[in-house]
């Protein structure tokens, strides 16, 4: 087999791209090595697996010169040439996509060879079209600064032409401070909501110290930077990640809702994720009922489109299966049995069997079709996702108990317990205390099923009531209050 750097990136072109690949290496400007075309023509055959056996050195050699005697570092710089012309033409591909980016780009050149009328008529075009941009974040910011800084650059080696040693204008000597501030700004926010974000679910450890002072300055001081929404929607997402108060998730939801077109896809999909993680928090924390407040984003999450990442052509699987549990949990279950049915086949087909029957086992559930949802849970052989083998043992230690099948429930206690304990990493603190507590009053209250003590009954009982950080706390706290004698 030859070079897999260049069958990875031929096998990930599509038909009509290969075709337009043939046409960048037939061009003359491009490339002039007939035997590099020779090699584009013979792997055509074979795209896009590239999986033949006669993909060899000495196979290709043989098929495109013949009987000549094989020389394998010609070979190698054949291959070489194609792979080249293969990374130069995604570069092309890359700097078609936006027109912005190749305006500034024919500016830089424009400068360079001191064509000043035609600067000067392109700059006014590609400022105005930079001007209509209606999503603002930063990459307008950033382009915006290019922009700028090409102006400085026209006008520092125009002024000696022109003999008018002014080198900056209204719009130019602010541009560093706010273009360039506000590119790093809402990227070095961004990135600091992420972190805390994954800290929620995961254990990593950061430091931004700096960032921390600058978010002092923009709360402290009057600035336009926070007036900016991109700006603004990091600044709250990360203050209400830090702080988890109910007045910066009042901010951010009603930026989903009433500023939701001046931001793209990426920003509404994570600002719907950290108000529902902030939500599951406070359940956890301060014992407030957030169902229906979640029910409530979730619809909205629908409704926009929210349950995919952009870039993802399925739905998110955990997203699904939030969706169906919040919606369940709610009494909503002909609701949540309609989603189901309509956006399970938005999953991806590796784990829609998975996916669909773990949310139709809690659906059962929800409805007291035990049976049918222990029915739903045998269905899942395979479990990759370790955010998905958490809730399939929640699950089902519930349907055991409901079932009574007692030898069942204490074989998978076991098992979770092992579980667990091998993959504390993965989970951050707080979740893996959730789920400890959960297993902990978990197997009490099986035991008390089968021997019912009233004291130690309502010892759990007052335990459930106190500690909060507890998965499925209201269920457990149901399943007590049916044991306990009046």
């Amino acid at each position: 087999m030859i070079s897999s750097t260049l069958l990875n990136i031929l096998s990930k072109l599509s038909a009509k791209e290969y075709k337009e690949f043939g046409e960048f290496v037939n061009s003359p400007f491009f490339n002039k090595n007939k035997n590099v075309k020779k090699l584009y023509d013979f792997l055509k055959k074979f795209h896009p697996e590239f999986e033949n056996k006669k993909i060899t050195k000495e196979h290709i050699h043989e098929k495109i010169f013949g009987k000549t005697v094989y020389n394998d570092g010609f070979m190698r710089t054949v291959i070489y040439n194609l792979g080249k012309l293969a990374e130069d033409y995604l570069a092309y591909k890359n700097s078609r996509k936006d027109d912005l980016d190749r305006g500034i780009g024919l500016l830089k050149e424009l400068n360079e060879r001191k064509l000043e009328k035609v600067f000067l008529r392109y700059y006014s075009e590609i400022e105005e079209d930079l001007e209509k941009t209606k999503y603002r974040g930063p990459a307008y910011y950033f382009k915006k600064y290019q922009l700028h800084n090409e102006m400085e650059i026209y006008m520092d080696w125009s002024k000696f032409k022109h003999k008018d040693y002014k080198n900056y204008t209204d719009k130019t000597i602010t541009y560093i401070d706010d273009d360039l501030t506000s590119f790093y700004l809402s990227k070095a926010l961004s990135h600091y909501r992420f972190l805390l974000d994954k800290a929620n679910y995961e254990h990593i450890e950061y430091k931004y110290d700096f960032i921390d002072h600058i978010m002092e300055y923009l709360l402290k001081n009057e600035n336009h930077f926070i007036s900016k929404t991109k700006i603004k929607l990091h600044l709250y997402e990360v203050l209400l990640l830090k702080e988890n108060e109910e007045k910066y998730y009042t901010i951010l939801k009603d930026i989903l809702i009433n500023e939701r077109d001046q931001l793209n896809h990426s920003d509404r999909y994570s600002l719907h994720n950290i108000l529902q993680s902030f939500c599951v928090n406070r359940e956890y924390k301060v014992n407030k009922d957030f169902l229906e407040e979640r029910f409530e984003l979730y619809k909205i999450c629908v409704e926009q489109g929210l349950y995919a990442a952009s870039e993802h052509i399925y739905i998110d699987d955990l997203v699904f299966g939030n969706i169906a549990k919040t919606a369940i949990t709610s009494k909503a279950y002909d609701w949540a049995e309609d989603f189901i049915s309509t956006f399970s086949i938005k999953l991806s087909p590796d784990s829609r069997e998975l996916v669909a029957n773990y949310a139709l086992a809690r659906l059962n559930f929800g409805r007291k079709l035990f049976e049918n949802s222990l029915r739903h849970l045998s269905l899942i052989k395979s479990v990759k996702h370790i955010q998905y083998k958490l809730p399939i043992r929640d699950l089902t230690l519930m349907v055991y108990y409901e079932l009574s099948q007692t030898n069942q429930a204490h074989y998978q206690i076991d098992s979770y317990r092992h579980f667990l304990t091998n993959n504390k990493k993965s989970l951050s603190d707080s979740r893996f205390e959730r789920i400890s507590n959960f297993l902990k009053y978990f197997t009490r209250l099986v035991k008390l099923k089968e021997k019912r003590n009233p004291a130690e009954l309502r010892k759990l009982k007052a335990e459930l009531d106190e500690t909060l950080n507890v998965l499925e706390r209201k269920w457990l706290n149901e399943k007590v209050k049916e044991l306990v004698p009046d």
